[in-house]
């Protein structure tokens, strides 16, 4: 028994895990790539504010207001990028003082150190043009216009679907089939008035 103990004990005792050391790709194309990601996600989260604004909530359109939200996505995306950089540098600064750091999952040592500071060389990055973006009304007028054409499509597939759905476009009895355009007078009067 003592045996088994002690090769469980000693097998738990591993060495930090070091990350490869490999040729790092230029931060300006890692920032750009990851601006790329932000500026889907700021997108289809004012887009989906949008369709909710107007489906459910029964929010008129303002640009303005599309704009601010804009706005907005893109400061709090580059708070997070920011918080990212900081954990970095906190990690980077424990492993320069005790010679390893176990900030997150994996233990890194001053092996890693390089690629940290790379890590959060990126992490800064995206989060500065992130912030020059959120002041950019221009950005943000276009960014805004492709979220209200999305949101747009969007519902107009919604309500394509809606119309071919057996309800509105008719049925097997010739019953169904008569109330049929008493039904799309109501899909147009109520469902696209709404809108």
């Amino acid at each position: 028994m003592a045996n088994w103990f002690t090769r469980w004990k000693s097998g738990r005792s591993r060495a930090p895990r070091r990350l490869p050391r490999r040729e790092l790709a230029p931060v300006e194309e890692i920032v750009e790539q990851g601006l790329l990601v932000a500026d889907v996600a700021a997108r289809m989260t004012v887009k989906n504010a949008i369709i909710m604004n107007a489906l459910k909530r029964k929010v008129d359109y303002d640009e303005q207001q599309i704009v601010d939200m804009v706005r907005d996505t893109l400061e709090e995306l580059a708070e997070e990028r920011e918080r990212d950089a900081r954990h970095i540098l906190r990690m980077r600064e424990e492993i320069r003082s005790t010679g390893r750091s176990a900030w997150s999952e994996s233990e890194y040592g001053s092996d890693d150190s390089r690629t940290l500071r790379h890590r959060e060389e990126v992490y800064a990055g995206v989060a500065a043009e992130l912030r020059a973006r959120a002041d950019d009304r221009d950005y943000l007028t276009a960014t805004a216009e492709r979220a209200r054409a999305a949101a747009w499509n969007e519902i107009g597939d919604s309500l394509k679907e809606r119309a071919t759905h057996p309800y509105y476009a008719g049925g097997a009895s010739p019953e169904y089939r008569r109330e049929r355009d008493a039904r799309i007078q109501l899909l147009i009067e109520r469902d696209l008035t709404e809108l």
